[in-house]
């Protein structure tokens, strides 16, 4: 039996280097999947191939660390998370994630890999800033990022077009400082 790669643990997800063997199909049919398109923008959906080559320059760039998302109890790959743009002069990066099916949303997996990025992100790559953008209308996600300690630094006024509309997006952030606050709480 193959072992399991668990880079980083939590209580009901874990975090493993992304593997095209089994994680291309998750990767490709997340970013099909209306629902998922729709809450991170995406226009258009992918072909296998478009799929494969998004994925292999994310993971290819020194400057990306990027992950799947399991759920601990059945090893089900749900998503995508990690850092890009990391900078390791400012020691900042820009959060993403994505939890590929609906199914598993509002759960509490985001929050709970969201603290686990926060984590690898201060306590071993040693930065001192992670920032996100999210849409303004997105209430939930929005609610999530501040309870795990991001706050609303600025609004990108119209910074996308979306369903026929300009959206603003707000930037959150958090410092290491802050993180650490937090978890004493």
């Amino acid at each position: 039996m193959e072992k399991t790669i668990k880079n980083f643990e939590g209580n009901n997800v874990y975090l493993r280097p992304y593997c095209e063997a089994s994680d291309l199909d998750l990767f490709h049919l997340g970013e099909n999947n209306a629902e998922v398109r729709d809450s991170l923008f995406l226009h258009s959906p992918l072909t296998k191939i478009n799929a494969k080559e998004k994925i292999t320059e994310w993971i290819s760039k020194i400057e990306n660390k990027i992950f799947t998302i399991c759920e601990s109890e059945t090893n089900i790959p749900i998503g995508i998370t990690g850092l890009f743009r990391i900078d390791h002069i400012s020691r900042s990066a820009t959060f993403y994630i994505a939890i590929y099916n609906p199914l598993f949303w509002s759960k509490g997996y985001g929050k709970e890999t969201t603290k686990l990025v926060l984590k690898y992100s201060f306590d071993v790559l040693n930065l001192n800033r992670i920032q996100l953008h999210v849409a303004s209308s997105n209430i939930k996600g929005i609610k999530a990022y501040k309870n795990a300690g991001f706050l609303v630094e600025g609004t990108l006024r119209e910074a996308m077009y979306h369903n026929n509309e300009y959206v603003d997006f707000y930037v959150m952030g958090i410092l290491r400082k802050e993180f650490y606050e937090m978890l004493e709480k």
